[in-house]
């Protein structure tokens, strides 16, 4: 696979790219003059080649009619080759150094070759027993992968200016995961309620952070040394009759860095002569402590325009605690808790047709839906908003 880009900045891209700096300790902060990326342009070239290659096996064994182990195994072969090269062009003329390796900062000449060639041998083995027709318990230990890359985008360079190949390659991540539960259906099977907890070690978790250096606009995979995520799950659903389906589901997760030693650092914890941070402990991004939702739909016969069918009318709330939503845990990119609330009515017709009215987010709750740092420390926080309330009518056909 091959991609070529090209990217030019403006004349006030230095301005909002380049924050202020000091030449020397003690000496006032000064700005880079304007026009220093006025027309700055980086052309970039990746190729990157993968051979995968995979064989995999499942059988259930059933020890008495009760209870069943069901063993599977994987095995994966896969090799990488890639080359990046960017070039640049244009900007300021100058021959001040403190200038130039400002804007090397945002983007500099850079090629380098990578490869990776790796295998393993994953597998789950779990073991259930029927306590009754309606009731199973079970208990399962799996073992994923998930292969390694080639960070084909640029990556951080070294004290002398040569890129720093260790980031080039992201090592494959390996996934433990113990897991017990129980899967029940009472009353007639109206109602199913099932309850799980779990255990994951995430081995090289891959990451994608961003080069905390001074300007430096790229973004990377990273290899975390271990994530641990555990937590309950429950989840029901009910028809207490024929025109009523009801669920809800509520989760609780802990999630942590269990050791990252070399992360990225958050944005309040940058300065001239950072390089990474210690996030061993912290919570992983993406993921709230509490989870819920809830909803249900009523249903009945009917006909419209002479089309027999069924009316509907349904309502599904999701609530997620606050999170943060940054690989490196910054204070600034924490996402406060919110609950959205969505809500629907229409027909549907026997021979496929279907119209109906929906809102979306109909209490208008103000959320956002990811927040982050803008590479480069420049103290740009980004986020991207929540939908509104949205109505709409949607139509459609199936045959």
């Amino acid at each position: 696979m091959e991609t070529h880009g090209v990217t030019e900045y403006g004349r006030d891209a230095g301005y909002w790219l380049i924050p202020a700096y000091q030449r020397v300790a003690g000496a006032p902060f000064e700005r880079v003059p304007d026009g220093l990326l006025d027309g700055y342009t980086v052309f970039n070239d990746s190729r990157i080649e993968t051979d995968s290659y995979a064989a995999f096996a499942q059988l259930t064994w059933n020890i008495t009619d009760r209870l069943h182990l069901t063993p599977g195994l994987r095995y994966t072969k896969e090799e990488k080759s890639g080359r990046y090269a960017a070039t640049t062009t244009g900007g300021l003329t100058t021959t001040d150094s403190a200038y130039i390796s400002r804007r090397n900062g945002i983007a500099r000449p850079q090629a380098y070759d990578a490869s990776l060639s790796d295998d393993d041998l994953s597998g789950q083995v779990s073991l259930s027993y029927d306590v009754s027709d309606d009731v199973l318990t079970y208990a399962s230990v799996a073992r994923g992968y998930k292969s390694g890359g080639i960070n084909m985008a640029g990556i951080p360079n070294l004290p002398n200016g040569q890129p720093s190949l260790t980031n080039a390659v992201v090592k494959p991540e390996v996934v433990t995961t113990y897991e017990l539960g129980l899967k029940t259906q009472v009353f007639d099977r109206r109602l199913t309620a099932n309850l799980a907890a779990y255990r994951t070690d995430v081995e090289d978790y891959q990451a994608n952070v961003v080069d905390s250096g001074p300007g430096a606009l790229r973004g990377y995979l990273a290899n975390a040394d271990k994530v641990v995520i555990q937590g309950v799950e429950l989840d029901a659903f009910a028809r207490p009759n024929q025109h009523l389906d009801l669920y809800a589901n509520v989760a609780w997760t802990d999630a942590k860095y269990d050791a990252f030693a070399n992360g990225p650092c958050p944005l309040e914890r940058i300065g001239t002569t950072t390089v990474a941070c210690d996030l061993s402990g912290q919570d992983l991004p993406g993921v709230s402590p509490w989870a819920a939702s809830v909803g249900g739909e009523l249903h009945g016969r009917g006909g419209f325009l002479g089309l027999p069918g069924e009316f509907y009318g349904g309502a599904d709330a999701s609530y997620r605690s606050t999170y943060n939503s940054d690989a490196s845990v910054s204070r600034y990119t924490e996402i406060e808790g919110y609950t959205i609330l969505n809500l629907r009515a229409g027909f549907r017709a026997e021979n496929g047709w279907e119209a109906f009215v929906w809102v979306k987010n109909a209490l208008d709750q103000d959320y956002l839906q990811f927040v982050s740092v803008q590479s480069g420390n420049s103290g740009l926080v980004i986020g991207n908003p929540g939908d509104p309330r949205t109505v709409g009518i949607t139509l459609r056909a199936k045959y």
